[in-house]
């Protein structure tokens, strides 16, 4: 019955990311029908009716099958510790900050049809999570050609366990994303399945000229950044792509703590209060605008706060700067050293002066060196250095 019912659910899920174009390459579409999602979800976390809590999840839950194979992220972890999840199946639901999941799939076919991948490729994910996306790779491609990495030794420990029972046999690494793996290299393609706010000088070393490379840049300004790089002697270089993708940062990464920044940053002298020259706040889910200002604005963050008397719009960074929207008015005030609403704003103008760019217009160069280039459409029409 578990059985029939879950072979449904993955039907219709491969039926739905095709129907809406995530899934377009046949090999692919051969690899979601074929790679059971659910023997790498056998527990996992959803919001509770509160949306502030997670609630445990697993096949005991009449929901189990659709809840798995619905286009939705699912949280396999919380705060790094293991034990949540039983609290939570004990207790009842709890709170705290995701720190392992399965990705969205139309996210994941989104990245996997990017990537380009032909077979004999060798392909290195970083971020193994609960092996899924590795198990859609060993179909594509045969085990012998992924090798994937994960930071967390109890979260690799679970996956080596779910792509055992699936039958896929990765090169499964225990140890930090960023270093890659150079004892397989050079790879093919590389594809990153958690964030970072810099594409790190070890993948570029690892992934072999003219190879692919496919990841997520972290913003703490909340913009969602998917980047496609073409490696070559000199760097990588290549667009975002169109859709947004909010994974979680690197564990060695430090997000801002936005919190305490805004704490501090209240407590500061202001300027005169003045209208924002900006149509809307940032958002999510804002036009082209916001992709430039997140990789004009690295290590600024956004906190959105709803109060009664409408929203409200903070911008912060670790210099002590800080920025004060209110949507209700559009006032806006700001202090420290530099001007953060002015940079968005400045951000918006130059977005108007290139005639409204979609994000997926937007390139960028990687050198070895770390340094980053941002343009539109071609090189040689540099936006930002």
């Amino acid at each position: 019955m578990t059985t029939d019912r879950t072979v449904q659910a993955r039907t219709n899920m491969v039926e739905e990311l095709t129907r809406d174009g995530w899934l377009q390459t046949p090999a692919w579409q051969d690899a979601f029908r074929a790679v059971p999602r659910h023997l790498f979800l056998p527990r996992f976390f959803r919001l509770a009716p509160d949306q502030q809590r997670h609630e445990a999840i697993d096949q005991e839950h009449l929901d189990w099958p659709a809840l798995i194979y619905a286009n939705t992220v699912l949280a396999t972890q919380l705060d790094s510790d293991d034990a949540r999840w039983q609290s939570a199946r004990e207790d009842g639901p709890v709170e705290g900050t995701a720190t392992s999941s399965s990705t969205q799939p139309s996210l994941m076919a989104s990245m996997l049809e990017a990537l380009d991948i032909h077979a004999g490729q060798r392909v290195l994910e970083v971020g193994t999570g609960t092996g899924y996306n590795a198990a859609l790779l060993c179909h594509r491609l045969g085990d012998e050609q992924v090798t994937s990495v994960e930071y967390d030794p109890t979260v690799a420990e679970h996956a080596r366990h779910a792509l055992d029972e699936a039958g896929y046999h990765p090169t499964l690494v225990t140890g930090d994303g960023a270093d890659g793996h150079p004892t397989g290299a050079p790879y093919d393609r590389l594809i990153a399945t958690y964030s970072v706010s810099a594409i790190p000088p070890a993948w570029l070393n690892q992934v072999r000229p003219s190879g692919v490379l496919v990841a997520s840049l972290y913003s703490d300004l909340g913009v969602g950044l998917m980047v496609r790089l073409v490696v070559d002697d000199s760097g990588a270089h290549g667009h975002l792509l169109p859709d947004s993708a909010y994974f979680m940062p690197t564990r060695t990464h430090a997000r801002a703590d936005t919190d305490a920044l805004v704490k501090t940053a209240s407590k500061q002298p202001t300027e005169t209060a003045r209208s924002s020259t900006l149509p809307e706040p940032i958002s999510d889910t804002a036009p082209g605008w916001t992709a430039l200002a997140g990789l004009l604005m690295p290590k600024v963050a956004r906190l959105d706060i709803l109060r009664e008397d409408g929203a409200v719009q903070w911008l912060v960074h670790p210099d002590g700067s800080w920025a004060y929207y209110q949507a209700t008015d559009r006032q806006v005030e700001q202090g420290g050293s530099r001007r953060l609403w002015n940079e968005v704003e400045a951000a918006h103008d130059r977005w108007q002066q290139l005639d409204h760019p979609a994000r997926e217009r937007f390139g960028l160069t990687v050198l070895p060196d770390g340094t980053q280039r941002v343009w539109l459409d071609h090189e040689a029409n540099v936006v930002h250095s």
